[in-house]
């Protein structure tokens, strides 16, 4: 019974071996005709002097949006912390009943687990 076993064991190991071998060379077929298709490929390569430009132009494009703030800037920006301020006071009765309705409860209890003796 073991001869059968063994017989057995070693045909199966001899098969997965020689399914392994064929799957390996396949992949190997493979990757050889990437490497011929690859080494037809040519990468041009960026001209760094080109992206320095770019990247100066459009530096410069948006240097040269820029303004000075003016009278009307600081007033807008004044009156926008006003509103902030009247908007704060406003609604922070709603702001803190939101805070309480999604903090967690202050009484939550820890499950008790069974202890060992039970």
């Amino acid at each position: 019974m073991f001869e059968v076993l063994l017989g057995i064991s070693l045909g199966l190991l001899l098969a997965s071996n020689a399914a392994l071998w064929l799957k390996l060379n396949t992949c190997y077929s493979s990757l050889t005709k990437l490497i011929q298709a690859s080494n037809d490929l040519t990468i041009d390569v960026p001209n760094l002097e080109d992206i320095r430009e770019e990247i100066s132009n459009t530096i410069e494009d948006f240097m040269g949006n820029l303004h000075v703030p003016t009278a009307q800037d600081h007033f807008i920006g004044g009156l926008s912390q006003i509103m902030q301020m009247w908007a704060m006071k406003k609604f922070q009765p709603m702001v803190e009943q939101m805070q309480n309705q999604l903090s967690p409860a202050q009484e939550y209890v820890q499950p008790e687990w069974p202890s060992e003796n039970q």
